[in-house]
């Protein structure tokens, strides 16, 4: 207590604690676990005391915890419907709040807070308060409140994010364990290729007229696991594009292709599509930037080259939706009687038929869209309150039209779609800036930005983008790196 009284006597405060007070906390956490064992399960306390054990360890190393939520991205989507550990999917909200205490919530109290820009703060603020609004009018309000934190929760990730440093030296770091992850996951898809393919998600081919298994690793969805091989190929392009990483060119050139064959096993048309318009829009990016670096004004010569660059895409789409065995799903995408197009007709049809016109502008509330589908919500009170992973996510899947923008306008009307367009102009601009910094460091970040959010926007067309973990956590990280990045000091760092 002493050591304690001289840190505040010279102004400031550890955050970290004395050998006596860790005895102390871990025997209250011993006996609020033991309380909690006897009153409710084994099972309660036992996660329980994990996720007070996970929460301490990151509120002593915030980087460290950091990384620990990029590593389990990609495996919590295995476990979310898992009967007995599907709990332990609740370890990164865990990480999230402690982040968010220690970084930003505890120095805002003590009036520490350095300031950070934050280009998205408007689109934000305009977000959760229709949100707020939106909830009030839900039908079912647990409903509600669940599909408020699929976006409340990893916005607060974006505000930890914003504070949690942006040196260099952290971000080498990131990428090691990001490349590693990916590897990791490859290499359990191969695996599943295999020795598994039992545990793969099933697509029927139109044109060959069978039934074909499609990659999933440990995302539990192709498309999950092909958002998450875009998010990696969109951030090797991007290092492959500029000088500053030539050095590591074959790497990231290496794993861009090795990666390829992924994103075509996942026979998901929204994956393949998304990963040509993120590729398409990261190329016009680089070659607007190099034009303006070296003072090339767009003319019919860089016109005619656009336009070259532009047909052969068209052609290579074409060669490869008539010559390979992708060409079939490729026409399924824009075929009405294919079953899954003509299922998210009827949906369509049976979400926008009973609308009011004051409902079409201001929604109908956050997680009405069962009713339309002949779904009901049986979720209660003590699941939710118990935190049991499975009964959630199956509640939650009911919710899936597969459109995003449709879910968002019968839930948030015209309103809610145009404060989610505000947000996506915003990040955009905020890329497009970071593209023509003068640090090649950060120019690639916003490559990798601006690749990432063409391909998220793509496939709200054909999936639930904001509902799928961990989809809605990496838009939000990059988000923030995006705001990180474009403070001036860093932006037009020579």
């Amino acid at each position: 207590m002493a050591y304690m009284e001289a840190k505040k006597q010279s102004g400031k405060i550890d955050l970290s604690l004395e050998f006596s007070d860790q005895w102390a906390w871990g025997l209250i956490l011993t006996l609020v676990t033991a309380v909690v064992s006897l009153l409710v399960s084994f099972q309660a306390a036992a996660f329980l005391l994990l996720f007070f054990i996970v929460a301490w360890w990151v509120w002593e190393r915030e980087e460290a915890g950091f990384l620990l939520l990029l590593i389990l991205l990609p495996i919590l989507p295995m476990l979310k419907i898992a009967q007995t550990i599907g709990t332990f999917t609740l370890v990164k909200d865990v990480i999230i709040f402690t982040l968010l205490f220690k970084l930003v919530l505890v120095p805002l109290a003590r009036k520490s807070l350095a300031y950070r820009p934050n280009i998205l703060l408007a689109p934000l603020i305009a977000l959760l308060a229709w949100m707020a609004i939106v909830l009030a009018r839900a039908d079912s309000f647990l409903l509600g409140i669940l599909r408020a934190r699929d976006v409340g929760l990893y916005i607060l990730l974006y505000l930890a994010v914003l504070w949690l440093g942006p040196s260099w030296q952290k971000q080498k770091e990131r990428l090691k364990w990001l490349v590693g992850i990916v590897l990791a996951t490859l290499a359990l898809g191969v695996y599943q290729w295999f020795y598994a393919v039992d545990s793969a998600v099933l697509r029927f081919d139109p044109a060959r007229e069978i039934w074909i298994p499609r990659l999933s690793s440990v995302l539990a969805h192709p498309s999950i696991f092909g958002q998450w091989l875009i998010s990696a190929s969109v951030l090797c392009l991007a290092l492959l594009l500029v000088p500053a990483s030539q050095k590591y060119r074959w790497w990231f050139g290496g794993l861009f292709l090795v990666i390829m064959p992924f994103v075509f096993l996942t026979y998901s048309r929204a994956v393949w599509i998304g990963l040509a318009v993120a590729m398409g829009v990261v190329g016009i990016a680089w070659v607007i930037k190099r034009a303006m670096t070296f003072g090339l004004k767009l003319n019919g010569k860089w016109i005619g080259t656009l336009a070259l660059a532009g047909a052969l895409g068209v052609a290579g789409l074409f060669a490869v939706a008539n010559l390979t065995p992708a060409g079939g799903l490729l026409r399924s995408a824009f075929d009405p009687t294919y079953g899954s197009n003509e299922e998210r007709l009827e949906f369509l049809a049976r979400l926008i038929s009973p609308l009011s016109n004051g409902e079409a502008v201001i929604g109908r509330g956050l997680g009405d869209v069962l009713e339309q589908n002949f779904r009901e919500v049986d979720l209660t009170t003590a699941e939710l309150a118990a935190g049991d992973a499975r009964a959630v996510q199956l509640t939650k899947n009911k919710t899936l039209v597969d459109n995003q923008y449709l879910k968002t306008f019968i839930e948030m009307g015209v309103v809610g779609l145009v404060i989610y367009g505000w947000l996506y102009w915003r990040l955009g601009q905020g890329a497009w800036r970071l593209i023509k910094a003068r640090d090649e460091r950060v120019q690639a970040v916003g490559l990798m930005a601006i690749g990432f959010l063409a391909a998220f926007l793509t496939q709200g067309f054909f999936i639930d983008i904001w509902d799928i973990f961990p989809t809605n956590a990496l838009f939000w990280v990059v988000a923030a790196l995006v705001s990180v990045y474009n403070r001036p000091e860093i932006k037009n760092h020579v």
